[in-house]
C-alpha cells in the first residue's frame, strides 16, 4: 500500500512537471538571467506567474472547480498585477520593510488569537476552579458526576470536530465563523452560573464543547497561511502559553472571588464573570481579525502579495473552499497523519486528568482548597517558560521531535513523583515539597502538544488534507481527554493511583511515536529529494525555483507535490 502510494505521487508529479515545463518554455527567456531566489521571496517569475492555470492540474472530477486556492486567483488576475508585482519585490528586497511587513502581520493576528486561545482554555477549564469553590456541593454532585460532566465536554467536542471544519472550509469565512462560536460559547458559559443540578450542568459542557471544537484546528490553519514554516513554531508558542497565563490569570482570580461575601456564590460570580468577557473578544474577532492574507482589509493588495510569496516556499498554499475528495482519501491513508493522532490522543490522556484535577490533587497533597487555587499562579508561570522557551528552539533548531520530546520528560517525572511520594495505604503524603514540585512540573506538556500543532501544520499540504488532519487530530485529542478524565476513579480517592500512573505510560509512550512520526519525514524527504533528481531538477536551480512558485498555490496535497519538505 505504501509503495503504490509513493509510486503513484511520483507518477502525478512527473505529468503535472512535464505539463507546467511546456508553459514555462514559452516564458521570454530574459526571465532565466534574473538574480537567484532571496530568502524571503522571489518575484523573478512573475510573468510565469501571469500563466498560471486557473485550476489545479490534478484535480479530480468530483472537485468542481476547487483546483488552485484563492491566492492563485489573486495573484493571476489581479488587473494590476505587474504593477503590485513590482511593490511588493521593493519590500521583499528592503529589510526595514520585510521587518515592518512580519509586525504588521503580527499585530493583525498575535493579540486576537492570543486572546481566543486564553479564553478558551479558561472557560473549558472554569470547572476545575469551581470544583473547590463549593459547586460539587451545590449542585448535588455525587461519585463520578464530576468526572462525567468533565468528560461531556470532550464527548461534544469530538461529535462536532469534523462537521465543525468543513463548515468553516465550505464558509470561507474563518474570523467571522470563529466569532460567532466564541460569542455562542461565552454565553454557555455564563448561562453556568444559573445551574443547580448535575443535569443542568452536563447539558452546558456538552454544548459548551459544541462551540469550542472550531478553535484550535482554525488556529493551525491561520498560522500556516500567514507565517513561513521557520516562523510557525515561535507564533503558536505566542498563542499556546496563553493556557498556562489562564492558570496564571484563572487562579489568582478564582483566589480573590473566594474572599466575595454576598447573596451569589463565588463560583456562579466567575462563570458569568469569565462568559461576559468571552462574548465581547468573540465580537472583536468577527469584526477585526482577517480571514486570510488575500481577504485582509487591512493590507494593501502589493502587501498581500508580499505576504503570500513568503510563504510560497512552504508548498501548502492558503484557503479553498472546495472540498477535495483526493486530499480526504490522502489523509486517511498517510501513516503520518494517523502518528499524529495518535500522539495526539496519548498527550491527551493525561490532559484530561491534570487540567481537570489539578486542583484536588493539590488538596490531597496537603494544600487548603483557596491555597491550591494560588499554587495555580506558579504552576502556569513554569510552564508558560517551557512553552515560549522550546517554541522559539523548535523553529531556530527546525526540529520539532526531539523538542517535543524534551517537553515530555518533566511530566513524566511529576507523575513518578506523585505516584511513589503518597502513601498506598493512607494516601497520606510523604514528602510535600516534592509533591509541590511534581505539580509545578506536570504542565510541560503542554509545550509538546504546541510543538505537534506546529508540525502538523508545517508537514500537511493541501486545504482539505488540513481540513481533515486537523478534525482528526482534535477528535483523537477530545478521545484521550475523555479517557483522560476517567482515569481518576472517585473510587481511588486520595491515592488516584490509576491516574497518575496513566500520565507516566501514556507520555513515555508517546515518546516512542514522536521518534517514528520524525523517521517518516525523513524518508520521505529522501523520496521527494530522489524524484526530483530523476526528473532532472536541480537542487535550488532557475527550474525548481520556477516550478516551487508555479505549484505553491495550486493546493495540491504534500504527497502530491515533490518540491514539498517536511519538518523532522
Amino acid at each position: 500500500m505504501q509503495e503504490k502510494t509513493d509510486t503513484d505521487a511520483t507518477t502525478g508529479s512527473k505529468d503535472h512537471l512535464t505539463q507546467i515545463t511546456s508553459v514555462t518554455s514559452t516564458t521570454p527567456s530574459s526571465t532565466t538571467t534574473k538574480p537567484p531566489l532571496s530568502k524571503e521571496g522571489d518575484l523573478d517569475s512573475s510573468t510565469a506567474l501571469a500563466s498560471l492555470p486557473t485550476t489545479s492540474n490534478n484535480s479530480s472530477s468530483d472537485d468542481d472547480d476547487g483546483g488552485g486556492d484563492e491566492a492563485l486567483a489573486f495573484l493571476t488576475n489581479h488587473p494590476r498585477r505587474r504593477e503590485i508585482f513590482a511593490e511588493a519585490r521593493a519590500m521583499l528586497e528592503d529589510d526595514a520593510t520585510r521587518a515592518a511587513l512580519v509586525r504588521k502581520i503580527d499585530w493583525n493576528i498575535a493579540p486576537l488569537l492570543c486572546c481566543v486561545y486564553f479564553l478558551q482554555f479558561l472557560d473549558k477549564n472554569t470547572i476545575s476552579y469551581t470544583s473547590v469553590m463549593g459547586m460539587r456541593q451545590d449542585t448535588h454532585m455525587k461519585g463520578q458526576q464530576y468526572n462525567d460532566i468533565s468528560m461531556l465536554f470532550y464527548a461534544s467536542y469530538l461529535v462536532f470536530e469534523f462537521p465543525t471544519q468543513y463548515l468553516a472550509q465550505r464558509l470561507n469565512r474563518v474570523s467571522l465563523y470563529m466569532g460567532i462560536n466564541i460569542m455562542l460559547w461565552g454565553t454557555v458559559l455564563a448561562c453556568h452560573a444559573a445551574a443547580t443540578s448535575f443535569g443542568a450542568l452536563a447539558v452546558l459542557r456538552t454544548l459548551l464543547g459544541v462551540f469550542e471544537a472550531c478553535v484550535p484546528p482554525l488556529l493551525v490553519l491561520i498560522v500556516a497561511m500567514w507565517y513561513r514554516k521557520e516562523e510557525q513554531g515561535r507564533r503558536i508558542s505566542w498563542f499556546y502559553v496563553c493556557n498556562s497565563v489562564t492558570k496564571i490569570f484563572g487562579g489568582l482570580v478564582a483566589y480573590g472571588i473566594s474572599y466575595v461575601q454576598g447573596a451569589l456564590a463565588t463560583w456562579r460570580i466567575f462563570f458569568l464573570a469569565i462568559g461576559l468577557a468571552t462574548v465581547a473578544t468573540g465580537w472583536a474577532v468577527a469584526v477585526w481579525m482577517p480571514d486570510s492574507p488575500v481577504q485582509a482589509r487591512r493590507f494593501r493588495d502589493a502587501e498581500k502579495v508580499a505576504v503570500l510569496l513568503r510563504i510560497r516556499d512552504n508548498q501548502s498554499g492558503t484557503q479553498n473552499k472546495h472540498l477535495k475528495k483526493d486530499q480526504v482519501r490522502e489523509a486517511f491513508t498517510d501513516v503520518r497523519v494517523w502518528l499524529i493522532c495518535l500522539s495526539m490522543m496519548l498527550i491527551a490522556i493525561p490532559n484530561g486528568g491534570i487540567a481537570n484535577f489539578n486542583n484536588i490533587l493539590l488538596t490531597t497533597f496537603g494544600y487548603t482548597p483557596r491555597q491550591a487555587l494560588l499554587l495555580d499562579a506558579p504552576v502556569g508561570l513554569l510552564s508558560g517558560i517551557f512553552i515560549l522557551t522550546l517554541g522559539h528552539l523548535s523553529d531556530k533548531l527546525n526540529d520539532r521531535s526531539t523538542i517535543s520530546i524534551l517537553c515530555l520528560l518533566p511530566t513524566i517525572a511529576a507523575g513518578f513523583l506523585m505516584f511513589f511520594l503518597v502513601d498506598p495505604q493512607t494516601g497520606h503524603p510523604l514528602s510535600k515539597p516534592l509533591l509541590l514540585l511534581a505539580s509545578l512540573l506536570s504542565g510541560s506538556y503542554n509545550a509538546s502538544f504546541m510543538v505537534l500543532l506546529a508540525w502538523s501544520a508545517s508537514n500537511i499540504g493541501g486545504h482539505s488534507k488540513k481540513v481533515t488532519v486537523n478534525a482528526l487530530a482534535l477528535v483523537c485529542l477530545s478521545l484521550g481527554s475523555m479517557l483522560g478524565t476517567q482515569t481518576f476513579r472517585a473510587s481511588q480517592k486520595p491515592i488516584y493511583q490509576a491516574g497518575k500512573l496513566s500520565i507516566v505510560v501514556c507520555l513515555l509512550a508517546d515518546c516512542v511515536v514522536l521518534c517514528v512520526l520524525r523517521w517518516c519525514n525523513a524518508r520521505l524527504n529522501r523520496r521527494n529529494e530522489k524524484v526530483r533528481r530523476e526528473l532532472g531538477v536541480v537542487e535550488g536551480g532557475v527550474q525548481e525555483r520556477r516550478e516551487v512558485e508555479r505549484v505553491a498555490w495550486s493546493d495540491l496535497g504534500d504527497r502530491q507535490n515533490v518540491f514539498f519538505r517536511y519538518t523532522k
